[in-house]
């Protein structure tokens, strides 16, 4: 973990000690602009946390075409299937611009909580509280999907 790295919101407030700790599940990655980070029905391994750039979620429905669920910059998490209990992530996550990322394997998350408690607990808290950050954009894209399905394109 690079010292600039402490600075994102959903690593503030951790000690130094629990930052050491941290340090043991995040492996870094890098990633160009257009570049696939992971694919729909891909199996599910690894969360992602966006440390700098932009990365855009696709999801392709069975009935339909691919539609834009969002997009995640600094700070984002992505990847959510691989601590959710699902088999294979359920969209498709691409680099709009070029990416650094910290993957975090599920089962090495799962056992990180087990082992140091209360900083997976406020790791977790923290994930969470990244995707609660969004919700105009959220909503937006929601609204696009529902408009879709029901097939009401907005006429503004």
């Amino acid at each position: 973990m690079k010292k600039e790295d402490i600075n994102l919101e959903i690593f503030k407030g951790f000690t130094a000690d629990q930052l050491v700790e941290l340090k043991t599940i995040l492996s870094s990655s890098q990633y160009s602009a257009g570049e696939v980070i992971i694919r729909q029905n891909q199996r599910a391994d690894d969360l992602f946390i966006v440390i700098s750039g932009e990365v855009e979620i696709h999801h392709r429905p069975y009935d339909g075409p691919v539609l834009s669920v969002g997009k995640i910059s600094s700070g984002g998490v992505f990847g959510w299937s691989a601590i959710l209990g699902r088999k294979d992530y359920s969209s498709t996550v691409t680099a709009i611009q070029s990416c650094v990322l910290y993957r975090i394997n599920g089962r090495k998350l799962q056992g990180f909580c087990e082992h140091h408690h209360e900083t997976g607990v406020v790791l977790l808290e923290k994930m969470a509280l990244s995707v609660a950050q969004q919700p105009a954009q959220i909503h937006e894209q929601i609204m696009k999907i529902l408009q879709f399905a029901m097939e009401c394109p907005n006429n503004n």
